[in-house]
């Protein structure tokens, strides 16, 4: 949570129980704070807040969110804020957001992107038209840092439903795309789960499977955010395929993904304590979850050429789980630079345009 040396306060301006909370989450965002937080006060609904999370920035980032505010406050919105001195990470950033959140919907925020003027409007839509749904996502447009577009968002014409109960064997996310930058979650999630641990997770990849452990995840095909790349972006940096820092900060972004387990364990656990799902549903997922972070460790493995030794090891935490197929798949990747390029050149395809 915060530090006692943070700065919290209300804005200028109260509403009462609000439609919605966008957490808007900075850490120096200078060059991009403005744009993102117009773009939040300037949402065609009405009755909603806004919860604005610096997380120890030191650029100047609170100094521009100062100043958008006194020069641009609709009326109806309420603003909180929460300045923290130093910087703790995401995790604590988007634990912070949502205690101090008062909307029954969280819409996810970060600093450096756009959100659309009908985003909330049309996440708080899908949320009444069903109260199965847990989690809303849609579409993005990713720009530059100067606002260019570098690709379109998926084709699509209809909102497709996610859920365990139709999710195949093993898959921890339902087949759905966990894309925090365009999320939205019921406060329901919040309060039953309580706030994340602390790790190197990201808040998408767990309330994705919080989501589908209460219920049902959307994905509308309309574009909801401008989804900025640039070079201090964790997950959405320019792929270069011959850079060796893109693929250095990338294997960093895969092994990120091979620590996800710990949370969705406990998370798993939780709603099988409370009566949310079965015992065979308890041991499917906890195998689906070991899967997935185990499958991300050796690949990143196999793409590195790690030590034999090393690799071995992973290989059979993954084969413990009777995963033969894709032991063997990462095996030949291991063995041969031709496979592994060929893999590097569509991780780079992926990366640049993740809606083909």
């Amino acid at each position: 949570m915060s530090s006692p040396a943070s700065q919290q306060s209300a804005g200028p301006t109260k509403v009462g129980r609000p439609s919605a909370s966008i957490l808007l989450l900075a850490y120096n965002h200078a060059p991009f704070i403005e744009a993102a937080l117009l773009s939040a006060l300037r949402q065609d609904a009405v009755g909603y807040e806004i919860v604005i999370v610096d997380d120890g920035s030191t650029d100047g980032t609170r100094a521009i969110i100062e100043r958008v505010l006194a020069r641009e406050m609709p009326p109806g919105i309420g603003v909180r804020k929460l300045l923290k001195e130093r910087n703790e990470g995401l995790v604590a950033a988007v634990n912070s957001a949502m205690a101090m959140a008062s909307g029954p919907i969280f819409v996810m925020m970060a600093g450096d992107d756009i959100s659309l003027p009908d985003r909330l409007t049309r996440t708080c839509r899908h949320f009444e038209d069903a109260g199965s749904v847990q989690l809303i996502y849609g579409e993005f447009v990713k720009v530059d840092e100067e606002g260019r577009i570098l690709s379109r968002p998926a084709s699509g014409d209809r909102p497709r439903r996610f859920s365990y109960d139709q999710a195949p064997l093993g898959r921890i996310y339902a087949s759905a795309s966990p894309f925090g930058a365009s999320a939205a979650y019921r406060r329901e999630l919040f309060d039953y789960f309580g706030p994340m641990r602390d790790g190197t997770h990201g808040e998408d990849n767990c309330y994705w499977v919080r989501a589908l452990l209460l219920g049902v995840v959307i994905h509308d095909p309309a574009c909801y955010v401008q989804w900025r790349q640039h070079g201090n972006n964790l997950s959405n940096f320019s792929a270069n395929l011959n850079c060796p820092e893109w693929r250095r900060r990338h294997l960093h972004w895969m092994e990120l993904h091979a620590t996800m387990s710990p949370q969705w364990f406990a998370d798993i656990r939780l709603a099988a304590e409370q009566g949310a799902i079965g015992r065979a549903r308890t041991w499917r997922l906890r195998w689906a979850a070991a899967r997935e972070d185990r499958t991300w460790a050796l690949e990143a493995s196999s793409l590195r050429v790690d030590p034999w030794l090393r690799w071995t090891r992973r290989a059979l935490d993954l084969l413990l789980l009777g995963r033969i197929s894709s032991t063997l798949k990462f095996f030949r990747l291991r063995c041969s630079r031709r496979r592994r390029e060929r893999r590097w050149k569509l991780w780079a395809k992926l990366k640049s345009n993740p809606g083909e």
